[in-house]
């Protein structure tokens, strides 16, 4: 069996740690909804006790400023750690590993070794498609569970009836992904990856790669270690490379060859840039990026902290004209969205400034529940002059999370006595 180096340990306990969170965060829940999943027919986002609405949705474009700086911060000071430690690529085709490893092994003669050792092969070789399957199963019920709750998932897969749409997406993910774990693997870094084609751009003199330190050239002894290990077959002695993930196999398989041959342990390690190079992470390209992730991140905080907890529009309903009543008093009705994005319960007052006087309303108040989204037609009925009366219509709740106002300029239409 393989040994598994220091950074091989490391790298798989990230990976880990990464693969419970993957599978763990749908069954959060946060205010009684999800900590994190889109819900298409609702047409909202669920984050973490908030709900942005389809309307909100530019949220998702600030926080992708946040994710596209942070990467090419991190890849310009730190090369390809995403890929070694963190890209599910990486991380599910280190837990198939061995699987395929079973798989690719040339299967036992049985009249060279006997018919229970090759019952034996092809038992292991079944195992290891059975996991590769599960592995497969699991993963792409559990990128399904970010648009369905998987309580309700498994209620639909026990009762027969996850359909067409959500069973179709499950079998064409879970095939997709068995696919790549047994045959593409690494191939897909190597050839595929539009990250790794952007590494050229993004890296410079001072950015950490795995390298190999050719003033000591002389300490290598060719046992090619470091070009068996690698998942993406290149030699790492030919210098940097976009086909490198940089997951420091080449290091753990190189480092006890030096230690018994009693010679410096690192012929091949992390550097910034040329092994032996000074370290340098404050740079202009560094600087520049750093900004650029600080302004998405402020953008952000700005957009969330500055958002209320109560979402108000309103429109002139349908088929309803405005009109007098005998009192002579005007009546207007309009259709009111309301829309609590609180984790509690609203209890929402409502009112309509006409002008500098004020306006009676029916319903004056209206209950939402923790998440709801209701529309009530609202009937207001206030005295003026004939023409259009710029109005305001205010909401306001209370709750124990704070008060919430939100507020929307209106038109208040007075017919003509007639």
């Amino acid at each position: 069996m393989k040994t598994i180096g220091r950074i091989g340990r490391w790298r798989r306990g990230a990976g880990a740690a990464q693969a419970l969170l993957w599978l763990g965060l749908p069954f959060v829940r946060v205010g009684g909804e999800s900590a994190l999943r889109l819900d298409v027919p609702g047409g909202r986002l669920l984050a973490f006790g908030a709900a942005f609405r389809i309307d909100e949705l530019f949220v998702v474009l600030a926080a992708t400023f946040v994710l596209v700086a942070a990467l090419a911060l991190v890849t310009l000071l730190f090369g390809r750690v995403w890929c070694g430690w963190s890209c599910p690529q990486t991380v599910l085709g280190d837990l198939t590993s061995w699987a395929v490893t079973r798989l690719q092994k040339p299967s036992v003669h049985p009249e060279r070794s006997g018919r229970a050792a090759a019952a034996k092969s092809r038992g292991g070789a079944a195992f290891a498609v059975l996991w590769i399957a599960l592995v497969s199963a699991v993963v792409s019920a559990a990128t399904l569970w970010y648009f369905v709750p998987p309580q309700e998932f498994f209620a639909r897969l026990a009762a027969g009836a996850l359909g067409p749409v959500l069973g179709g997406a499950w079998a064409i993910l879970g095939g997709t992904l068995f696919v790549d774990l047994v045959i593409v693997r690494a191939r897909f870094c190597a050839t595929t990856c539009p990250y790794a084609k952007l590494q050229g751009v993004l890296f410079d003199r001072h950015t950490l790669v795995v390298a190999y330190d050719a003033r000591r050239a002389a300490d290598c002894v060719d046992c090619k270690a470091c070009v068996r290990v690698c998942p993406t077959g290149i030699d790492i002695r030919d210098g940097l490379q976009a086909e490198c993930i940089a997951c420091g196999a080449c290091i753990d398989a190189c480092r006890p060859i030096m230690e018994k041959l009693k010679r410096a342990p690192d012929l091949v390690g992390w550097a910034f840039g040329d092994p032996g190079a000074a370290r340098r992470l404050l740079r202009p390209g560094a600087v520049a990026l750093g900004v650029a992730l600080a302004a998405s991140v402020a953008l952000l905080a700005g957009f969330v902290t500055g958002r209320s907890g109560l979402g108000l529009n309103a429109v002139a309903a349908d088929g309803f004209a405005p009109r007098r009543g005998a009192d002579g008093r005007v009546v207007n009705v309009y259709a009111v969205s309301l829309e609590n994005r609180r984790g509690e319960r609203l209890d929402v007052s409502l009112a309509l400034e006409v002008g500098e006087a004020g306006a009676s309303l029916r319903p004056a108040r209206v209950a939402l529940a923790p998440g709801e989204r209701k529309t009530v037609r609202v009937v207001a009925t206030a005295a003026g002059a004939a023409g259009v009366i710029p109005a305001t219509l205010r909401a306001e709740a209370a709750g124990p999370g704070g008060p919430e106002r939100a507020d929307v300029a209106l038109s208040f239409f007075v017919p003509e006595v007639r």
